[in-house]
């Protein structure tokens, strides 16, 4: 069976990871996405598990946002250049075994050019990249996919076709949480509010969502409204969308998993962190905040 490989930076692109594995997931069969926070389970050894999602895999996605270059370790190195990095080596054993390898460019980062990249990877720049903005761009990627599974498949035939729906993410433990919401999410809190009679499945036995909840204040008015817009985009593409208000600077978000009744999910997670990531590049974010 096909596989596609998708290798990012955590810190980097990691909602972008997430929501192209849904995505991906959602339309095609026929063929595994493999993405390491899904495809490696407890207890496996994670460097074997690596090796061999890209031993299979027919097409390899390197995400890059705008820290994939310049991301840096403990001691101010760029990860790049460590002969350990993971993402380089994803990158040098896709190059060595000639994988269909596609830079995916995300929220405006740009292809880095041949010399500010190690020499053993410097052939991705000559690649021709995709940019992953909207849900346009999400279909372009798919498309791709399609014709390129198609075109290797043993039989000739196309390998690949739509799914039915897809499998609806577990509830998230509240170890798991409390895990979640350390590092960058260390300001999200877990909120629990009364069910909204309108909202989807509330005619089942639950009374009440739990989700994350984190308030975000602006220098503006105008400014609290332009955040909205300007990551309503994402969560489009995402296609996991948040309860939120706004009132006057302050923009209130709870993100809660409707279809799992209303608990919090892996969903909700990656939201969150694409939400941080857009509030710390926002130009009139309120520093204090």
């Amino acid at each position: 069976m096909e596989q596609i490989f998708i290798s990012y930076r955590r810190d980097d692109a990691a909602a972008e990871a997430w929501l192209l594995q849904a995505k991906l997931n959602d339309q095609l069969c026929g063929a595994h996405v493999f993405l390491d926070t899904l495809g490696v389970t407890p207890g496996a050894d994670w460097p074997d598990r690596i090796r061999q999602a890209l031993d299979n895999a027919s097409a390899v996605l390197v995400l890059i946002g705008p820290n994939w270059l310049a991301a840096s370790d403990d001691w101010a190195r760029r990860k790049i250049d460590l002969p350990d990095d993971w993402v380089r080596l994803e990158i040098e054993e896709s190059l060595n075994s000639k994988k269909h390898i596609v830079p995916i460019l995300t929220r405006e980062a740009a292809m880095p050019p041949p010399d500010a990249l190690p020499k053993s990877i410097s052939q991705l720049s000559s690649r021709q990249a995709m940019k992953l903005r909207d849900a346009h761009d999400i279909d372009l990627i798919v498309n791709h996919l399609i014709d390129l599974l198609r075109d290797v498949a043993p039989d000739g035939s196309r390998g690949l076709f739509p799914r039915p729906a897809p499998e609806l993410p577990d509830p998230l433990s509240e170890e798991k949480i409390n895990i979640a919401l350390q590092g960058v999410l260390h300001q999200w809190c877990v909120q629990k509010r009364p069910l909204d009679t309108l909202s989807p499945h509330s005619e089942s036995s639950e009374t009440e969502q739990i989700g994350l909840y984190r308030e975000y204040q602006f220098q503006t008015f105008e400014a609290a409204i332009s955040f909205m817009n300007s990551t309503a985009t994402g969560c489009d593409i995402m296609n996991h969308h948040p309860i939120w208000e706004n009132i006057w600077r302050t923009v209130r978000i709870f993100l809660s998993t409707w279809d799992i009744n209303h608990r919090i999910s892996d969903r909700d997670v990656q939201l969150a962190k694409y939400f941080e990531q857009s509030y710390e590049i926002f130009p009139t974010a309120d520093p204090a905040h």
